[in-house]
């Protein structure tokens, strides 16, 4: 955010020594991966936010997700990451505070300036999501003082509490309400092809926010309990039609040929001897049928060669988390994320929101409300959208959701049957990382979920939030100090 600023300034009055022409040389802050000011319309900016979006989601889970131990290490440096060894968030951090939401905010300060509250709307959404993904991984964050540019430079860091109560709140109202406004009649004030998730269906960013806030209310909902009704109305006023079981009208950016998945660039379409990362062993023994391992023995999910590359061998077998080659069977691990896979194609969409894991919010909500039979409706819901979503088929899906490890009945349903099931839906997903920490890890809910073979944090603790991005300390004198990644969140508290 600042660095950017900062590195620009003295990069362009190191040029201007060198050049006879300090104007041209001061030319270098034209940014050519940025629109300029004459094609800077909201038409033209929107496609970058919604890439900026899924960027920033991807930026968390790269290494986040090591943390839901979805993934474990396979190169030694991701092996000591899968540890617990202290690390920033740099990824996340640079592109939400230096792309997604300064381009957020100019769309909709120039929206609501041009009367195109379709495009305020969507913008608000878009910073919605990327800012109460950043509080859930830092705390504290700028906000209220932030995108300013040279204005300011040194933003205060707003308290993850305000942020839960006041600034998300009012983002994701005035979204919904700016989406629910009429459409203009001038055409270039009305969203359209430009836009790369919903090609400008605002009835599907109606529904995208109100999963948005679905999601909200229910991250607040163990401090007021009166937020899980309100995740159930949001969620009946988002994807809950027969149209949005297959995943096609899910919150999330499809990727093409030319602009690839970064699963696929950065993971699937490397050599596997330089992969960094393997689906764990806690993933994969969730899902293998395993009779000793596994939390569903004898019941292989169909899910599995979906999310998972095991190169036909009869058994899937993961990586330990917190391991080296050669510690704890670390080289026995046979899975990979290949092109072959759900996630791993360069086509492949990168999720936000998912019909998934609304369903997953409400059978939560319900349950946790004493309402077990629409709890259980929830509950399978949510896993044949999922599997429906990844290409199962009819068959297939039938005999596992027929099993009764998973249709137990309303009465015998547990917390720990809906978040384990949330917990494979939500594959590469880092709202599992908000998921398991607001249950503080309880093995009671994730059965079998043990700490990483090392752990390097004082104490041996589970991780409660990600360390502030290195650049920041030096420029920005109101970083939280502190602070380390054993600290519980307020949201956690």
């Amino acid at each position: 955010m600042t660095r950017h600023t900062k590195y620009s300034l003295i990069t362009a009055t190191i040029c201007c020594v060198l050049s006879a022409s300090c104007k041209k040389a001061l030319d270098i802050n034209t940014d050519p991966n940025k629109l300029s000011p004459e094609q800077a319309t909201i038409n033209n900016l929107l496609p970058s936010g919604e890439q900026y979006l899924a960027s920033a989601f991807y930026g968390a889970s790269r290494y986040g997700i090591f943390y839901t131990q979805q993934l474990a290490g396979n190169a030694s440096y991701a092996a000591n990451i899968d540890s617990y060894n202290p690390y920033g968030f740099d990824e996340l951090w640079s592109s939400a505070y230096l792309s997604a939401m300064p381009n957020y905010k100019d769309i909709f300060t120039r929206a609501d300036a041009a009367g195109a509250p379709q495009y305020a709307g969507i913008a608000r959404l878009m910073m919605a999501l990327t800012l109460m993904q950043s509080t859930d991984v830092w705390g504290d964050v700028p906000y209220k003082e932030a995108f300013q540019g040279t204005a300011n430079i040194t933003p205060h860091y707003d308290t993850m509490q305000d942020i839960y109560n006041t600034s998300l709140l009012d983002l994701l109202n005035k979204a919904i309400d700016n989406l629910n406004q009429p459409i203009p009649a001038l055409a270039s004030l009305k969203v359209g092809t430009t836009d790369l998730i919903y090609a400008g269906d605002i009835t599907k960013w109606k529904k995208a926010a109100y999963a948005a806030r679905a999601r909200y209310y229910l991250h607040l909902a163990k401090k007021t309990a009166a937020d899980y009704q309100l995740a159930i109305n949001d969620v009946n006023n988002s994807f809950t039609d027969a149209a949005d079981l297959n995943g096609a009208n899910d919150l999330q950016l499809k990727y093409n040929t030319t602009q690839q998945n970064p699963w696929f660039t950065n993971v699937s379409n490397v050599a596997a001897t330089s992969r960094y990362v393997r689906p764990s062993n806690y993933l994969v023994n969730l899902m293998n049928g395993d009779a000793t391992a596994g939390l569903y023995p004898g019941l292989l999910d169909p899910r599995l060669p979906k999310l998972v590359d095991n190169g036909g061998k009869p058994t899937y077998i993961g990586r330990p988390v917190g391991t080296q080659d050669n510690e704890q069977g670390a080289n026995l691990a046979n899975v990979d994320i290949t092109s072959n896979t759900y996630y791993g194609q360069n086509i492949s969409p990168l999720p936000i929101i998912t019909y998934a894991e609304i369903q997953f919010i409400k059978a939560e909500a319900y349950f946790n409300l004493n309402d077990k039979p629409n709890a259980y409706t929830a509950y399978l819901n949510g896993i044949k959208g999922n599997m429906t979503k990844l290409g199962v088929t009819t068959t297939d899906m039938n005999t596992y959701v027929n099993n009764p490890l998973i249709s137990k009945g309303a009465a015998n349903l547990t917390l720990s049957d809906i978040m384990l099931q949330k917990y494979i839906a939500l594959f590469l997903q880092m709202e599992t990382w908000t998921d398991m920490r607001r249950y503080q890890y309880d093995t009671s809910i994730y059965k079998n979920l043990t700490k990483p073979f090392r752990n390097l944090l004082p104490g041996g603790p589970w991780v409660q939030r990600g360390n502030y991005s290195n650049s920041e300390f030096g420029v920005n004198p109101n970083v939280p100090k502190n602070l380390d990644q054993t600290t519980k969140l307020w949201l956690f508290q």
